[in-house]
């Protein structure tokens, strides 16, 4: 059934043409929708909003931090903020996917009514048509990755059902992964000739090299399935070990061909690179040169609550302070002089040692000091601390946060942090915050979210050039993108240091999570891991920290081998009798 669209829309439609239609029903058949432009494009917004490129579920959207809780590269506040159920939760037949799910086939069957009764249109033009269809189709390959990269194979509706269908049809059986995968390739490669080679992704309409950039991705992915991961039920999911090269080879070519164009850049204007890198995210529209594609926020209208979820406490806002950092990841960011971010023992991280906060964090790699609030870290023109305590000359330990001290310098420090800010880890996420915006409430924040830039068409040709043999032209990339961040440059290339390099520059873009699934060792990284949190305590004659370790979570994390794959839940396996259940579960 068509779905209803915008009542305004509905409203001035009706009164435009209450003459000739004058007992149609209070909503718009398929027969007037797809002969009228406006009726066609409003359709089409709404397939848009329906898309959740990013995740912005939940009370106050708190489901920006789903894809970084379920990745170990921060945790929400509390535990009972369903992001943290990501990876606390049992994953059972009988518990189904949870958060992570994804199930869009409602979405998928609206989009096929599109591409089903557009071309039927007597009205619309040709080439009008065609370059709706291609963008509808493109919306649909998304949907069908989105499905892919959590369950593998799974069942490929391309037209709309109908109730009298055959059986077959109206519970059709999982596709292979591998099919899944080249049905996105083949899709995307069928609509290039009809997209728009004028940029029109970063205002958020789908472009050439938005479907590039899907190619670009979905085949890295289906590469490193074939490359990393294990065939099973039949192909169902995993992908042959042969095909690796070749998924390599095309994500290659789109990452190429989004370069060759010669369209989009790395942003570099500002001689501080770590305040080149924050701007970076708040500069949106085709001002940016690095946004290849982008979900436009407007707060409001469309909005999402980051800057009222995540600025600090002690700024007066009502709620902040909801994603700590775990220092597991903070030790990916390498240091400006060369030394690894891995390089400072844990075991040195004790009560007899000190720190001093400007060398331990504000000289590690700039896109750090963008992406992190750490101690005495500036923001709306002050400091912003997180020890829990002061250690004065005499001995005395001062915990009292409303007790003000004074430093040598004749500087004034409270004797601890607000309370929010020294909880679960004391470091917080800072990236895409906007200083500007004071965030009194929810849904009062408009930056858009970059589904595809130009550093990730840098980093994906990276890694395929790499497991293709061009090991030089991996290493040009890397360095590309560290020069922009005033880091080191590499001498050589290795694995280790390409996922390092896309761990760092894409952090808490919901990337890492599915990167660990793709190159298989989330196993290692996110399964019986206890992640690790900071305590400072601050020492006021010598003006440095004492830093300890804390268990940043209850428990222990879990990943078993089955988990790169997300369970069917009961409910799902009654609805379709067809629908095999993934390995393990």
């Amino acid at each position: 059934m068509l779905r209803k669209l915008f009542l305004i829309t509905v409203a001035l439609f009706f009164v435009g043409c209450e003459d000739q239609l004058e007992k149609e029903p209070d909503f718009i058949s398929e027969n007037v929708v797809f002969e009228d432009e406006g009726l066609t494009e409003s359709y089409i917004a709404d397939l848009y909003l329906s898309m959740n490129f990013q995740e912005v579920q939940g009370f106050g959207t708190i489901g920006i931090g789903l894809f970084a809780a379920a990745g170990a590269e921060h945790i929400n506040f509390a535990n009972w903020q369903y992001p943290n159920s990501s990876y606390r939760r049992q994953y059972t037949e009988a518990t189904g996917p949870g958060p992570l799910d994804r199930w869009p086939y409602e979405n998928i069957r609206n989009m096929n009514v599109l591409l089903r009764d557009l071309p039927n249109s007597t009205t619309l033009s040709e080439t009008y048509k065609r370059a709706k269809l291609a963008e509808v189709r493109f919306l649909r390959a998304y949907e069908y990755f989105e499905l892919v990269r959590r369950f593998g194979g799974v069942p490929l509706i391309t037209k709309v059902q109908e109730v009298d269908d055959p059986e077959e049809e109206l519970f059709p059986a999982r596709k292979t992964e591998k099919e899944i995968y080249d049905f996105i390739y083949e899709e995307l490669n069928d609509i290039l000739p009809d997209l728009s080679e004028q940029r029109t992704g970063a205002e958020g309409r789908v472009d050439r090299y938005t479907a590039l950039m899907l190619q670009s991705r979905a085949m890295l992915y289906a590469a490193s399935i074939a490359n990393f991961g294990e065939v099973q039920l039949n192909g169902i999911v995993g992908i042959p070990g042969g095909e690796a090269n070749g998924y390599y080879q095309k994500s290659y070519d789109a990452s190429k061909e989004v370069m060759e164009s010669n369209l989009f850049a790395l942003v570099d204007t500002d001689p501080d690179k770590a305040q080149n890198f924050a701007s970076l995210f708040l500069n949106e529209g085709l001002g940016n040169p690095e946004i290849i594609f982008a979900e436009r926020f407007e707060p409001f209208i469309k909005g999402h609550s980051l800057d009222w979820l995540a600025n600090p406490d002690g700024l007066g806002l009502e709620w902040n302070s909801n994603f700590p950092v775990l220092y597991d990841f903070v030790e990916f960011f390498d240091f400006t002089d060369g030394r690894t971010g891995k390089g400072i023992s844990r075991d040195d991280l004790t009560l007899d040692n000190e720190w001093d906060a400007s060398d331990f964090f504000g000289n590690r790699d700039p896109r750090f000091v963008a992406s992190v609030f750490y101690p005495e870290t500036i923001w709306k023109d002050q400091k912003i601390y997180f020890h829990s305590s002061t250690l004065l000359g005499d001995g005395t330990l001062v915990t009292d946060r409303n007790t003000i001290l004074t430093k040598p310098s004749g500087e004034q420090i409270p004797a601890a942090a607000a309370a929010r800010n020294v909880r679960n880890t004391a470091l917080l996420a800072r990236k895409r915050l906007d200083p500007t915006n004071i965030a009194t409430q929810s849904e009062n924040s408009g930056q858009d979210f970059f589904v595809f830039r130009y550093a990730e068409t840098m980093l994906n040709l990276a890694e395929a050039a790499f497991y293709l043999g061009n090991t030089e032209e991996a290493l040009a990339m890397v360095n590309n993108i560290r020069t922009r961040a005033g880091m080191p440059l590499r001498t050589v290339i290795t694995e280790d240091f390409i996922r390092q390099e896309r761990q760092v520059e894409l952090a808490f873009e919901e990337q890492r999570y599915w990167d660990l699934i793709r190159w298989r060792i989330a196993t290692e990284v996110l399964g019986n891991v206890r992640t690790k949190g900071l305590v400072f305590r601050y020492n006021l004659e010598t003006d440095t920290y004492n830093i300890t370790l804390k268990n940043a979570e209850p428990e222990m994390r879990q990943f078993g081998e089955e988990r790169y794959y997300l369970p069917f839940g009961l409910d799902r396996l009654a609805d379709n009798p067809n629908l095999v259940q993934n390995p393990g579960y």
